[in-house]
């Protein structure tokens, strides 16, 4: 263990690291500290948890996006209706486990989508809420199409203002090209085969 890093708590857990309202997904509990599944290394903290590649929520979002797609509104809702049942019967509690962290409001759609633009919408939203900090963000927003608009539009013009050495400059999202990242040039000259690479790069570098 590195020196200044010793604690005696789970530090998840601790007030001084977000307390209560700390992200539930990636912080781990007091059983799992206690058992030994939650180990120091280096200056991260690793779990023995296997970590879930795919939700059943999101396979839920996924058909409702279907649905939304090829008309079956009310079976959209239906499915977006399964994943806030679940959310609003496991809220966030205290450190102490006795109360809810945060008043959080978690209904279900109890009225028809009046469009499917409407439909489209609230399933993209369930989406952002549900499976947040998990990875799908980005993927989501080049999937829908609307990356250049989200990204260029919402995100940079808060986030260039928090973090300027990573995202000042200009940074921007570029449409047909930032979708994807540059192939090393190292990977393309590897890839030759008779004189020819099999790896082409991609679009805009």
């Amino acid at each position: 263990m590195m020196s200044g890093l010793a604690f005696t708590a789970p530090p998840g857990e601790s007030i001084t690291n977000g307390g209560p309202f700390t992200g539930k997904k990636h912080v781990f509990s007091s059983a799992e500290y206690s058992s030994g599944q939650v180990v120091r290394a280096s200056f991260g903290i690793a779990s023995a948890l296997n970590y879930d590649l795919m939700r059943f929520a999101d396979v839920l979002l996924m058909a409702a996006e279907c649905e939304v797609e090829v008309g079956s509104l009310d079976k959209a809702r239906e499915y977006v209706n399964r994943v806030r049942a679940r959310a609003a019967a496991s809220p966030i509690k205290t450190i102490d486990g006795t109360t809810n962290a945060a008043k959080y409001v978690v209904n279900p759609y109890t009225t028809a989508w009046a469009s499917q633009a409407i439909a489209r919408q609230a399933v993209r939203f369930e989406r952002r809420i549900e499976l947040g900090m998990e990875g799908h963000r980005f993927f989501d927003l080049v999937r829908w199409g609307i990356a250049d608009q989200v990204i260029n539009n919402e995100y940079l013009p808060k986030e260039s203002t928090r973090r300027s050495l990573a995202l000042g400059n200009g940074v921007k999202f570029t449409k047909n090209k930032s979708e994807y990242q540059p192939i090393p040039d190292y990977a393309i000259t590897q890839s030759f085969v008779n004189g020819q690479p099999t790896l082409k790069q991609n679009p805009g570098y």
